[in-house]
């Protein structure tokens, strides 16, 4: 449920207040808020994934006198296994049951956010405001999880009579208050400008957290954690964590006969020490622009039947990032760890060591954008042709880098790093156009980018070599890849030779190696998660009182790494088993699914799995009307519209995959199919009315 109120009001010619209010209350059983694995308290997230990942070829359930000898066994042996309404056991042969995961234990997400901003706009002189603007967010988010007895295969269950109970809550509280104030004058030919202000912003997060395990039967009258049984196992945590970032920025403008423009900024941010150590807290972002509208000139007034505007622009500046640090990741941290038992003589006791958790990086320092930009502005023809052109080079120095795989033997993990620099160059175009013919209104927009991305610089004292993402295969282990001259986060693996007279994978030997061992040396890059270049189109038509939109977006050039695949069930999609080698389809480079040698998991991490993820999506057809006013103002409404929209709905791609619009998370992980759910199709009837 949600709420929303924006208001405003003039208290006095001088002063301007006003706020707005949004309020939402919610409630959820997930599918899954993490699977038991092996009964070791690692769980697994994904329920579509496991889903994607069972054999479609296995039975989904048995009767109970049908059941298979092992899965009789399996009840013989005292194993819980789960049933469906009708008393129906669901299978433990494959994978594990999509709908084991779910009835595996019962799980609420239930909470309320509360967020707004304040304001209020002073205008003691002409030209000059003050404004002071308080934003703020409050969420707080409960779950509940009790766990039950359960046999869902080898690798997912939990035995021995065991339960377990957990509630949390995270409270977070949130604002930010900034004070600037504006100054506008114009004298003659010249107008000047000045911003001068500050920003402060402050975060809380509480959190608690109970639970209970007890070897006492799976019992709903033990299901919360106020109920636990004479043998339950007591566990507590809870934090409160804050941190704050403040800013001081400023703006100088000026312009000349409206022609010639420029403009300075210069922005001193400062995160406290729960983000980056003391000595390395500041960061001074400068930032200048000019512009020259070309079309004011007296030598071009011969084109201003054609050409109405133009204006020429450059721009350089440098901006910072932080990458949401907190909690004190650049420093080191100590953990504690059960050590056992000590006996003596008279006495046992359980000892608890503390070891090191966390590598210290004392050197964190802010990650840093610096961007050249050129362009131009251009209408025409009566302002129905508009054209945006951009070239751009941005560098990022010192990139924030949390996800690092340190050596083994380090026994932990390590603080986020400067890891390196990136240069991203690019040609960014926008044409659009616009008519009406008599009642008729349309108008036509296409936007395309391109993107050249490499690192430029990798940081010695992190690799010597390059960076592996810690987001890791469970089957395969880290495929993304960090390096210097290579794109940013590419695909690194093997490369598939050929297909032998079995069905067996060969991969390409490309160290060269006289023992012809596959090894780490024989990597290589295998595909990039970034696109060549990215599109987007607008269509808008409007007659009397319909109104018809279309939006769409593609990409082009980038790849999708299908990691879902596993080497015990390698194709987990029909669209891929069907291009499996058998002795009358020899011509593919997807092995036969009984193809079992040691390179079978290495395969998995080849390029036979990485696939063309362009596509071209239309995002948006919406078609609306609005009714005759001199209808609907005899009913008291100044204005209704009714309208259905479809979202998502169509889709052009080669990618064999549910959606080619995924990936693990923003940065290291980008690219990586994990069986994430796809975008869903959404068709909308909705009415807007204004009163």
């Amino acid at each position: 449920y949600t709420v929303s109120v924006n208001a405003d009001y003039q208290v006095h010619e001088w002063i301007k207040v006003g706020s707005t209010i949004d309020f939402a209350a919610y409630a959820t059983s997930p599918l899954v808020d993490g699977v038991p694995l092996s009964g070791s308290g690692v769980r697994n997230p994904n329920l579509f994934s496991i889903a994607m990942a069972t054999a479609p070829y296995l039975v989904d359930r048995y009767a109970p006198d049908q059941l298979p000898a092992q899965m009789q066994i399996l009840l013989d042996n005292g194993k819980k296994l789960l049933t469906d309404d009708e008393g129906n056991y669901y299978t433990t042969l494959g994978i594990l049951h999509p709908e084991v995961a779910v009835k595996s234990a019962d799980r609420k997400n239930y909470g309320n956010r509360f967020s707004g901003t304040l304001f209020a706009n002073l205008t003691p002189l002409k030209g000059l405001v003050f404004t002071s603007r308080l934003g703020y967010k409050i969420y707080n988010d409960n779950t509940y999880y009790f766990l039950h007895e359960y046999y869902g295969g080898s690798s997912h269950y939990n035995e021995s009579n065991a339960m377990a109970a957990e509630r949390s809550n995270t409270s977070t509280t949130y604002y930010q208050w900034e004070n600037f104030a504006n100054y506008l004058k114009t004298f003659g030919s010249h107008s000047l400008g000045a911003t001068l202000g500050m920003s402060y912003s402050h975060n809380t997060r509480l959190y608690t957290f109970a639970g209970i395990t007890s070897t006492s039967k799976d019992d709903p009258l033990y299901a919360d954690v106020s109920f636990p049984s004479g043998d339950a196992t007591h566990s507590t945590q809870g934090y409160e964590l804050h941190n704050a970032k403040l800013s001081y920025f400023g703006r100088l403008n000026y312009s000349f006969a409206y022609r010639y423009l420029l403009e300075a900024t210069l922005r001193a941010d400062a995160a406290d020490s729960s983000v980056l150590p003391p000595e390395n807290r500041w960061g001074f972002f400068p930032s200048v622009s000019a512009g020259w509208i070309v079309s004011g000139e007296d030598f071009f007034s011969g084109l201003k039947s054609t050409v109405s505007f133009l204006k020429v622009r450059a721009s350089w500046g440098q901006n910072g990032s932080t990458s949401n640090l907190s909690n004190y990741l650049y420093s080191s941290a100590i953990t504690p760890v059960a050590a056992g038992y000590s006996f003596t003589n008279s006495s046992v006791s359980y000892q608890t060591r503390y070891d090191p958790a966390r590598l210290a990086n004392p050197n964190l320092k802010w990650e840093t954008s610096e961007q050249l930009d050129l362009g131009l502005d251009l209408r025409m023809l009566g302002d129905r042709l508009s054209v945006t052109a951009d070239w751009f080079r941005k560098d990022t120095k010192d990139l924030i880098i949390q996800k690092i795989n340190v050596p083994y033997e380090a026994g932990n993990t390590a603080a986020p790093v400067n890891g390196g620099n990136i240069r991203n160059t690019g040609v960014e175009l926008e044409v659009s156009w616009k008519d009406q013919v008599g009642d008729f209104f349309y108008s036509v927009s296409g936007n395309i980018a391109t993107l050249d991305n490499k690192v430029t610089w990798l940081n010695p004292n992190v690799s010597d070599s390059r960076i592996m993402s810690s987001t890791s295969i469970n089957h395969i282990g880290a495929v993304s890849a960090f390096e210097k001259d290579y794109p940013i986060w590419y695909f690194r693996g093997y490369e598939l030779d050929h297909l032998d007279g079995e069905g067996n994978p060969v991969l390409k030997n490309l160290s060269g190696d006289a023992d012809g061992m596959i090894d780490e040396s024989d990597k290589t890059m295998i595909g990039k998660p970034l696109p060549d270049f990215t599109y987007g189109l607008t269509l808008t038509l409007g007659w009397k009182g319909f109104d018809f939109t279309m939006f769409a977006n593609g990409s082009q050039g980038n790849d999708v790494f299908m990691c879902y695949n596993n080497a015990s069930l390698m194709y987990c999609l029909k669209s891929i088993y069907d291009r499996r080698w058998t002795t009358t389809n020899t011509e593919t480079v997807f092995a036969s699914p009984q193809a079992r040698t040691d390179n079978i998991a290495k395969y998995m991490n080849s390029d036979a799995f990485i696939f063309d993820g362009s596509y071209f999506r239309i995002k948006q057809i919406q078609l609306g009307y609005t009714l005759p006013a001199a209808l609907t103002r005899k009913a008291a409404v100044e204005k209704m519209r009714l309208f259905v929209s479809l979202d998502n709905y169509f889709l052009i791609t080669s990618y064999p995959g549910l959606d080619p619009e995924i990936s693990t998370d923003a940065v290291s992980g980008i690219g990586l199919d994990l069986g994430a759910f796809p975008t869903s199709r959404k068709m909308v009837f909705g009415v807007s009315v204004t009163f």
